[in-house]
This record gives structure tokens, sequence and C-alpha cells, in this order.
């Protein structure tokens, strides 16, 4: 079984929480569209959100695979292994910011990603 929360969704941020109970693991896609806070107006053609901070969690020795989905191909993958936390300090990863996000994790595991939305929400 594979879930998804909105931890929060406010004007500029958003959290996000997915994780995957299921041994042989699942693919989880996050819409930028979905990330619009009660009352915002999403625009597709200017969203730019960038990925801030991420904690993460995976049995031993499986991975997560955090990618941003084109609807066709994955692009800037981030590769975790077992369990850890990052965040983005002095600058932020905007290369594909303009696309989905896609979690695929290869065993059971949870990811809770802080992302900052730059523009196409008002």
């Amino acid at each position: 079984m594979a879930n998804i929360h909105y931890l929060k969704r406010s004007h500029n941020e958003a959290v996000i929480k997915v994780y995957v109970t299921d041994s042989a693991g699942d693919t989880i896609d996050v819409a930028l569209s979905d990330l619009a806070a009660s009352g915002e107006t999403f625009d597709a053609g200017t969203a730019s959100v960038t990925i801030k901070e991420i904690f993460w969690g995976t049995k031993n020795n499986k991975h997560i695979d955090i990618s941003r989905w084109d609807g066709a191909s994955a692009h800037g993958h981030y590769y975790l292994i077992n369990a850890g936390s990052h965040e983005y300090t002095g600058f932020v990863d905007n290369v594909y910011s303009d696309r989905d996000i896609r979690i695929i994790g290869d065993g059971e595991f949870h990811c809770i990603v802080k992302l900052t939305k730059e523009s196409g929400y008002s």
C-alpha cells in the first residue's frame, strides 16, 4: 500500500509525507497542482517548486529514488539509502522545478519532503 499525506500546504511552502508498506516497493507521483493551498490558484505554465529538505527511512539496504517526472521520463534523481536527512543550505536545486515529483522505493519506506513554492501559486 502506498499513501501520500499533505502535512502542510501554505502560500510559500508544502510538506508531504509518502510511505509504502508493500515489501516489493511502489511508485508515488506528486503533482505540483496538488500542492496548492486552500483558496490558492495554480498556474501550470509558471509553476516552480524546489526541494528544501528530505527526511527518509527504508529497510536495511533498500533505496528511494526521488526525481522530477514529466509524464514520459524522470530527471534529476536523488538516490537515498537506509535512513537519513538532508537540508539544502545556501542553495536549492531548481533544475526541473517545473515538473511533478516521482518517488520510487524498492521496498517499504517513508519519506518527508519539504518544498518551497517559488512561483505559479497565488
